[in-house]
């Protein structure tokens, strides 16, 4: 499936959520409207519908004759009410708190059921169900015809965290529904709020472990190439993730005491905390999963060019192991293609030239490219860039000068792969990736620091999607019975 195939898969799959959506909030809206002014109450074991009775004139009370334990509340106004379980003596023993809302929603107050819940349940269920399938389907069509797009990292980082909490909710669901002597709606909203929570608990195995060979790589790195803040980055992250689990662990799963409100409170903080980390974490697995993609992606042998992303050159003007492997990479693909289809590619060697560089990395890579045999006419030089993006823009020129119909592939470390495919899409440069291997405690904190960059890169979507998680999770945990 090619690109342009795979945008309008992708677009049908929205419409197709969006169509969801809209018959989800109509049968939503139906079934709410056909159930206003009456809900059920399971009682407790031993317990008889036919001994309660309201407090006041707002509902009436119908026992079901087929089952003691279920009955029926009709709303005859609006308001609180109380439906008293008396013994012969007037003593009350046992108690259920009802409010009638305008519009005739009725809503129990003490585990949260409300009028229609038995319809609404399973639909969210399966409404969320269908959703985080197209969402899935969504991010595989992406990742093969559109991985170097931002939105596929977001499909990427949905997907994981729909999958767990669609899970989440259908278990609650499935108990609610199985069991309503035993369970009420509190346990559907506990799986809302708690999303983070569960997230963190049902990844934490792939996590520590990640974090730990993390934590090795980075310290092996620093043995070999000195301590520096950007050799640290590896290390302070594995730091934030087993820190960010022992807190979860020992303090916000903690009991909770105070009044109501201060109960409310805490509960809102801590929710708020596990859907944070939980919402960066499933941002780095997305960017892992994408990551490992890209570099097993197998571009097409149809390049017309190969841009050659510079990095750092020796005091000679030699190039460093670094970007001598990117060069390497980017021979060996221009060989294995004239081989298999015989298609002959010109390389685009970028880089501009540093405060402490004697000739600029294109010069570098130009030579070094001649001295293994490529001819200086399948050499285009773009020797100005200081920066991915510039690398991106300034070879686009150059090809485009070259050639009316380019088909480009860009050579870079692994790490580096999927960074550098975003900034050319957003470069305007449709073009594949290839990678070259790096030392294996380099390549872990090297791609920390692209993951850092990605995010950062976008930070006002980050903080859009923070802020509205938080405002969801607030709001039903004030409004939700404790």
């Amino acid at each position: 499936m090619d690109k342009a195939k795979g945008q309008r898969a992708v677009r049908r799959l929205g419409y197709a959520s969006l169509v969801l959506t809209v018959v989800f909030i109509t049968v939503t809206l139906v079934s709410a409207f056909v159930s206003m002014g009456s809900i059920d109450i399971y009682l407790p074991e031993g317990v008889r519908a036919e001994e309660y009775a309201p407090d006041g004139e707002l509902v009436t009370v119908r026992p079901d004759p087929d089952n003691q334990r279920h009955m029926i509340v009709d709303a005859k106004g609006r308001g609180d009410v109380f439906l008293e379980n008396k013994d012969p003596d007037g003593q009350v023993h046992r108690f259920e708190y009802i409010r009638v809302l305008p519009g005739g929603m009725m809503y129990n107050e003490l585990n949260g059921n409300f009028s229609g819940y038995q319809i609404l349940v399973p639909l969210a269920t399966g409404y969320a169900a269908l959703v985080t399938l197209l969402f899935i389907v969504s991010f595989i069509i992406r990742s093969r015809t559109m991985l170097f797009s931002y939105n596929t990292l977001y499909f990427a980082g949905a997907s994981l965290f729909l999958l767990v909490i669609t899970s989440s909710l259908a278990v609650s669901a499935a108990n609610l529904i199985a069991y309503p002597y035993e369970h009420g709606m509190n346990i559907v909203y506990s799986a809302i709020t708690n999303a983070g929570k569960t997230f963190m608990y049902i990844s934490m195995p792939v996590m520590i472990v990640f974090a730990l060979s993390l934590a090795v790589s980075n310290l092996t790195l620093i043995r070999h190439e000195g301590l520096s803040f950007v050799n640290v980055l590896g290390l302070l992250l594995s730091g934030l993730i087993i820190a960010s689990y022992i807190i979860q662990i020992f303090y916000m799963d903690g009991y909770m005491m105070g009044s109501e409100m201060e109960v409310r409170i805490e509960t809102a903080v801590k929710s708020i905390f596990s859907t944070v980390f939980a919402y960066f974490e499933a941002m780095l697995m997305a960017a892992i999963i994408c990551g490992v993609i890209s570099v097993k992606k197998r571009p097409a042998y149809n390049k017309t060019h190969i841009i050659i992303l510079g990095c750092a050159i020796a005091g000679d003007g030699t190039p460093l192991p670094l970007l001598r492997g990117r060069i390497d990479r980017a021979i060996r693909f221009a060989s294995e293609q004239e081989k298999a289809k015989g298609v002959r590619a010109k390389f685009v060697a970028s880089g501009g030239q540093g405060a402490d560089e004697v000739i600029s990395e294109a010069e570098s890579m130009r030579n070094y490219l001649v001295s293994k045999g490529i001819s200086e006419d399948r050499v285009l030089l773009e020797n100005k860039s200081v920066s991915t993006q510039e690398n991106m823009r300034f070879s686009k020129e150059k090809i485009n000068a070259d050639h009316s119909d380019p088909k480009i592939v860009f050579s870079t470390s692994n790490y580096h792969i999927l960074r550098s495919g975003i900034i050319s899409e957003n470069e305007g440069l449709d073009a594949d990736g290839i990678g070259c291997r790096t030392k294996w405690y380099f390549w872990p904190n090297a791609f920390v620091r692209e993951v850092v960059g990605l995010l950062a890169s976008k930070w006002k979507q980050h903080v859009f999607w923070v802020v509205f998680f938080t405002l969801i999770i607030a709001g039903v945990i004030m409004i939700m019975p404790m």
